[in-house]
């Protein structure tokens, strides 16, 4: 599996940025593919476990992750444990104050149970972060 990753410039500070992708539960409210979000394990901000309702095109999932918060606020990780159609899911956001704003880097690697041609996943996985990272860039700055 390769690696899809992708960057953008947010004008707000780190400190700013870094609440927004703490605040899993919110999610839903400003990510399109994001439908729902369940706390499992940890608390409303930084939670552990999580179950999230995805829809990103013709795919749609219900996925536990687990979310590494050792490296915050320079990284936040997750990695699936579980799910009906995601066999793998991991997935790194980067964040390096530059001034008044911050960059931040998000790379994704997903595999299906189904068979699919890697073409297609890369396209699906290329959406996916471009979406994430200009939906958060609009929620942050508006």
């Amino acid at each position: 599996m390769s690696e899809t990753r992708s960057t953008i410039i947010i004008e707000a500070p780190l400190a700013q940025v870094a609440e927004a992708i703490a605040s899993v539960g919110t999610y839903p409210t400003w990510s399109s593919s994001m439908k729902a979000v369940k706390v499992l394990e940890g608390d409303s901000v930084k939670p552990s476990k999580v179950e999230m309702s995805l829809s990103s095109g013709a795919l749609r999932d219900e996925a536990i992750l687990l979310f590494d918060w050792s490296a915050f606020p320079a990284a936040l990780s997750f990695t699936l444990e579980s799910a009906d159609l995601l066999t793998a899911m991991d997935g790194r956001q980067e964040l390096k104050s530059i001034g008044d704003e911050t960059e931040i880097s998000y790379s994704l690697t997903v595999a299906l149970s189904m068979p699919v041609p890697d073409m297609m996943r890369l396209k699906a996985e290329k959406a996916v972060v471009d979406q994430t990272l200009k939906e958060l860039k609009a929620h942050i700055e508006n």
